[in-house]
């Protein structure tokens, strides 16, 4: 008995044409709806070293980051608002698909305040005195504008001398004429003057090898060969 041949059934050109692109239409309107909507950038890493900031501060700065998405976040608007907070030097960011977002960032170093208005990191650098920073231990530098690198290379200096004597500096004071004045951590006030700083600098360090420290109030350098001593009050 012979089978009769199968019909096949074909799908006319334009319907399948019209399939795919309804396909596409579709794919192309749900990829749209995830840049819109989609992929919250819900993971948030902060990598540094922590002095003056922790992650959990940082993080309140980006709470605006919570309502974008993966797609629509620019990385350099999150780069120039983290770099914008008082002692954050640099930052660096970085999307990792699907929803990580990577800070990297550097706190500057705040060694001395500065006309007790702003702060110096070691390169005489200005840096922003945030409220909450507490600055009291920091030596205080003063001096005529725009000589803020003159002071920070004296006060460097300075600290590097005294440090064989066991002895800082935590006021230094160079005045509009070029003279300088400092306070050492035992209390004593040095006048320096304006002249001959290697030497005076030396003599200095000598007199607090020999001199009994808790008992000088003032130490006048300026003298071609020694030195005047205030003694503190009996």
């Amino acid at each position: 008995m012979q089978q009769k041949p199968q019909r096949q059934f074909h799908l006319p050109v334009w319907l399948m044409q019209s399939v795919i692109v309804v396909l596409v239409g579709y794919g192309s309107f749900w990829g749209l709806q995830q840049v819109s909507w989609g992929w919250p950038a819900d993971n948030i890493e902060v990598e540094g070293e922590f002095r003056y900031w922790t992650a959990q501060q940082l993080g309140q700065e980006l709470l605006w980051i919570k309502e974008l998405n993966f797609f629509s976040l620019d990385v350099r608007e999150v780069r120039e608002q983290l770099e914008a907070l008082p002692l954050i030097q640099s930052v660096q960011v970085k999307k990792i698909w699907p929803d990580s977002l990577v800070i990297k960032f550097k706190e500057d170093i705040p060694v001395a305040r500065w006309n007790d208005q702003t702060l110096l990191n070691p390169v005489a650098d200005k840096l922003q005195l945030p409220g909450r920073f507490d600055s009291s231990g920091l030596p205080v530098l003063t001096g005529p504008e725009n000589k803020e690198e003159q002071v920070m290379r004296q006060f460097q200096r300075l600290q590097q001398k005294l440090q064989v004597v066991g002895e800082s500096v935590v006021s230094l004071r160079m005045n509009p004429v070029g003279s300088w004045q400092l306070q050492l951590a035992n209390g004593w006030l040095v006048n320096l003057g304006r002249e001959q700083q290697e030497l005076r600098i030396r003599r200095l360090v000598e007199l607090l090898k020999i001199l009994p420290q808790e008992k000088v109030a003032v130490v006048d350098l300026r003298y071609g060969k020694g030195a005047a001593i205030e003694w503190q009050p009996v």
